[in-house]
């Protein structure tokens, strides 16, 4: 069976966006698309016989069945017609994007626009397949941007794998890679400090060195920051095309599908966020 990147898509200006984010990303991958339309939900909602002799209306699914055709052939018109395809789903979303994510090579949802005078809201969909599927999953809050990609990593198995993802990410799209490692250096050994963020340069940059010869064309940056992983993320996904982490640090806890790091990214990034999942997770 062909690979596959899975969207899901409802009929939200959300989803839309995460289309659009899913037929790039397969263009640049040559990679299909296959669409969910998933309607548990919206079935919940349809009103039910409340007073006698009340006949509620049909479910349109006429309507969720264009939705998804709709979709489908926007990623037929991009790649051709062998590498769009969908479901219409008698699930809830996140079960139904769950199911599909074993032949995927990616999963893309949308999340629920923010505010200004508010943090970010991520809707529960997003939140649940990021934290189960098997494959990257890339949460998408706005149109695809130029900038360059930002990889947090801690020397983690989990952000050694993302890494990869954004090299082969900045090496499609052409952006600039930016690899930041961040610490946070307690008071009582202030004297040390200089020394140890040499350490971290000295690591980071051997850490790197391999991808560097597999990627050739991609400009790289590597930085040594001082501060919380998370603060430190959100405020470069500001001018990020993407900002991709590890599912959990090496500061992890076993049994957590994943760290505060990734959490905080899904509600407070700016630019879409990739979780990338360890191998022998899946």
């Amino acid at each position: 069976m062909t690979k596959y990147i899975l969207v899901g898509v409802d009929d939200t200006p959300e989803a839309q966006i995460a289309l659009r984010w899913a037929v790039d990303a397969a263009e640049q991958r040559d990679l299909a698309v296959r669409v969910v339309r998933a309607y548990l939900n919206d079935l919940k909602r349809w009103p039910a016989v409340s007073l006698e002799g009340y006949v509620p209306p049909a479910m349109p699914l006429g309507t969720l069945q264009r939705e998804l055709d709709e979709a489908v052939q926007f990623a037929r018109d991009r790649l051709g017609y062998e590498r769009g395809s969908g479901w219409l789903a008698a699930e809830a979303a996140q079960d139904a994007l769950l199911m599909e994510a074993g032949g995927a090579e990616m999963v893309v949802v949308g999340s629920r626009s923010r505010s200004k005078m508010s943090a970010a809201v991520l809707g529960s969909v997003a939140t649940a397949v990021a934290a189960k599927a098997p494959c990257p999953v890339v949460v998408v809050r706005s149109e695809r941007r130029t900038g360059p990609v930002i990889v947090g990593t801690d020397g983690s198995p989990d952000s050694e794998d993302a890494v990869l993802f954004a090299f082969e990410e900045a090496s499609r799209t052409g952006q600039p890679l930016r690899v930041v490692y961040c610490w946070q250096p307690q008071a009582e050994h202030a004297a040390s400090i200089d020394t140890t963020d040499g350490l971290l340069k000295n690591w980071l940059a051997e850490s790197l060195a391999t991808y560097r010869d597999k990627y050739p064309t991609v400009t790289v940056g590597a930085s040594v920051t001082e501060g919380r992983a998370s603060s430190q993320l959100i405020k470069l996904s500001e001018t990020a095309s993407l900002v991709v982490v590890g599912s959990r640090g090496r500061g992890g806890v076993a049994g957590l599908l994943m760290g505060s790091v990734s959490q905080s990214l899904l509600h407070h990034a700016d630019s879409p966020v990739a979780i990338v999942r360890r191998h022998e997770e899946s």
